[in-house]
């Protein structure tokens, strides 16, 4: 049964077929909403996608030409705790648009679209087949009492449902946020590497897992500096012992 949240904040309108598109209102197919949930085939192009042009460690994407092995400015003076980030679209337009209507206005049909945005970091030939555990970013207690649900334990469900079988998927919310901070998207760079520090752990019956050795995914909505999620990758790699840990967000700032 749906939780009584859920249904009080739902668009009636999105309980009645056909579907229509978030953006322009068209009525969906059957064919399009399959392709790109809540997206018209006019619509989906205004989708940026991240070009080939970004920093191989965290994504970020350069404007202009550069080298495939050049570190960019973001991380070239930081130990980040993952090994490497993949986002599949830019945090900017509809997409971006879209994103604060999910998060802040809880349009939580939405997460269909962002799972299956996600599905396209298997297109990165780094990201290769076998076993993967599914971490996404924990909300803190407080926050969760505002927002009602967890948007990247959304995407990430919907993220694993839609992933191809040769990618052996387990969703498991190993971390929780234990101190409440400021949100990131309030502050400059130079806070946001600060605020986030001992905002997360592990809780305790969870730490005799035996992960050592798996590869790990952190799943985040938006990727800016990459602070969450390496903050979330520092964590993991303090209680066990990973092969990997790849941070995967649908929109990269």
């Amino acid at each position: 049964m749906m939780p009584r949240a859920w249904l009080r904040e739902l668009n009636p309108g999105r309980l009645v077929f056909p579907p229509v598109c978030e953006i322009c209102d068209s009525p969906l197919s059957t064919g399009e909403q399959a392709e790109m949930p809540f997206l018209c085939g006019s619509c989906v192009p205004l989708m940026t996608p991240v070009s080939d042009r970004c920093c191989h460690l965290c994504g970020q994407v350069f404007e202009g030409p550069a080298l495939s092995t050049l570190q960019c400015s973001n991380c070239r003076d930081r130990e980040l705790g993952f090994d490497f980030a993949v986002s599949p679209y830019r945090s900017k337009g509809v997409m971006r648009d879209l994103m604060h209507e999910y998060k802040y206005s809880r349009q939580i049909h939405l997460a269909r679209l962002f799972g299956k945005c996600l599905t396209e970091v298997w297109q990165d030939s780094r990201l290769t087949a076998g076993k993967w555990v599914v971490v996404p970013v924990p909300l803190h207690r407080k926050r969760y009492r505002e927002r009602h649900f967890n948007q990247a334990r959304e995407i990430s469900s919907i993220f694993v449902k839609l992933s191809p079988p040769e990618m052996d998927l387990k969703l498991r919310p190993l971390l929780k946020r234990v101190r409440y901070t400021v949100r990131q998207a309030q502050l400059d760079r130079d806070l946001r590497l600060k605020n986030l520090q001992s905002a997360f752990d592990v809780p305790v019956f969870q730490r005799k897992e035996r992960y050592q050795g798996c590869r790990f995914l952190i799943v985040d909505d938006v990727l800016t500096t990459g602070s969450t999620a390496s903050e979330c990758a520092s964590v993991l790699r303090r209680y066990f012992d990973p092969e990997e840990i790849v941070a995967i967000s649908v929109l990269r700032g």
